[in-house]
């Protein structure tokens, strides 16, 4: 039984994490339907009058700003609170996203190297079906620094002074780390969003986005299909000291561009919003 779990979960992550072309199909599909059903709409108010388009009075006014609204509720994305069973994290995430939580010692990072079966992950969570992904990292900040040839001596109780003060080489050194445990090709490694990166005033918490652009074989079928050529992931990240044990826990949120621009984005800025790693201090 154990076995069969476990191979289920890594069945959910694989096809969680990939982000492959193959998933483009099933996705494309449902927007297609949803195009469609865009136009019919919007050729049906054309051919009663154009009251959707060009009417002008204030009634018709306010009967817009009225459904405006209406569509505009119903599209926020419902949250649920995960509350973790072993006391290190909170935070939201949407309703409709599977969350799993590793419990198996061999899947957990271990305390002083950082690394399990899993890599350094102690959580995954999502959509599969619109390839939307939620992380969570756990693993020593010496490592992090250590990793990449750098002395960690000092005061690693905030995020900068090991490295320059630099919040960027912070972010650097995050998102490497992340990209080497999902053994990305070099084509496509994380880009750092410019203008993305904050530091909070205590120097604990880090935030800041991701781009990476997926591959895709066939670009004019999507341009037919979606209207667009390219598909680029948006990933929101946020690492913290919080839990003040000497670990770094990160959490990252993640979408497809033109997903983003809908409900699905305050969505998941909501999740990097409420996320909180709950203090250790004590425990250590």
């Amino acid at each position: 039984m154990r076995m069969r779990m476990m191979d289920k979960e890594k069945e959910e992550e694989e096809l969680l994490v990939s982000s492959s072309s193959s998933s483009f199909h099933k996705l494309s599909s449902s927007r297609r339907v949803w195009f469609q059903q865009q136009m019919s709409a919007i050729a049906v108010g054309i051919g009663g009058g154009g009251s959707i388009l060009l009417g002008g009075g204030k009634d018709n006014r306010m009967a817009m700003a009225a459904e405006e609204t209406a569509v505009a509720a119903a599209a926020v994305v419902e949250m649920k609170t995960f509350v973790d069973p072993q006391g290190l994290f909170v935070f939201t995430l949407p309703k409709r996203f599977f969350a799993l939580r590793r419990t198996n010692k061999g899947d957990l990072p271990d305390a002083k190297t950082g690394v399990g079966r899993r890599g350094s992950s102690i959580f995954t969570g999502g959509d599969m079906a619109k390839t939307e992904v939620v992380a969570i990292e756990r693993y020593p900040i010496r490592v992090l620094l250590e990793d990449e040839g750098i002395l960690a001596t000092g005061d690693l109780s905030t995020l900068c002074p090991g490295v320059g003060n630099s919040p960027k080489a912070v972010a650097d050194l995050i998102t490497l780390h992340r990209d080497k445990e999902r053994n990305l090709q070099q084509s496509a490694k994380s880009k750092i969003l410019p203008g993305s990166l904050a530091l909070s005033s205590d120097g604990k918490t880090l935030t800041f986005s991701l781009t990476n652009e997926i591959d895709v074989q066939k670009p004019e079928l999507l341009m037919e299909q979606i209207g667009i050529d390219r598909l680029i992931r948006i990933t929101l990240c946020k690492a913290t000291l919080d839990s003040n044990d000497g670990n770094l826990m990160a959490i990252f949120a993640s979408a497809l561009e033109q997903d983003t621009k809908g409900p699905d984005g305050p969505a998941l800025q909501q999740i990097m919003d409420s996320f909180v790693a709950t203090d250790q201090s004590s425990k250590s």
